[in-house]
């Protein structure tokens, strides 16, 4: 949220600095206006505290132009809110996937590794008792049933730890 606030505040005084500055060369654009008019003409500059201003004047077109400015302000700062969040939410969610997918490919891994080891050694013991008959029967079908049993806790775990859905379910 910090990062919201910071990202609220260093947009409002750009916003400030901008206006002030707009403010200033307008304010100076029309006093040299002032005094332009004043030295091309013969007539007197009135003074803006005699003459009696309407209650209601037309709006210009430079205030039509603030307006429209100060009001695409408003837009753009309501706009990055929203896409922050929003890239903030997507990156949370792909976090979370990444993960998820990397703890299960670690347990899966693990198990697999087991159940090869398992199907090395009966290897190796097949191996052996085929190299020095007679092949004990019994030794044989036991080395089979640990391989089998190591190789049913391998797809146990595996089970236990699905991967998680993909990012295109899980993220919307």
């Amino acid at each position: 949220m910090s990062e919201l606030w910071n990202y609220v505040f260093e947009s409002a005084g750009w916003a400030v600095l901008g206006f002030l500055g707009g403010f200033l060369v307008g304010r100076a654009a029309r006093d040299v206006h002032r005094v332009a008019t004043a030295i091309t003409s013969e007539e007197p500059v009135p003074d803006d505290q005699t003459s009696p201003r309407p209650r209601w004047r037309v709006p210009t077109g430079q205030f039509v132009l603030g307006v429209v400015v100060v009001l695409l302000g408003i837009i753009t700062v309501a706009q990055g809110i929203v896409t922050n969040s929003t890239t903030r939410r997507i990156t949370e969610c792909q976090a979370a996937y990444s993960n998820g997918f990397a703890d299960a490919l670690d347990a899966r891994a693990s198990a697999t590794a087991d159940a090869q080891t398992a199907l090395d050694e009966l290897m190796k013991a097949i191996s052996g008792y085929l190299a020095s008959p007679p092949v004990p029967p019994d030794k044989v079908r036991a080395a089979i049933g640990d391989y089998l049993d190591s190789r049913e806790r391998a797809d146990a775990e595996r089970q236990q730890h699905p991967y998680p859905p993909p990012p295109r379910d899980l993220c919307k």
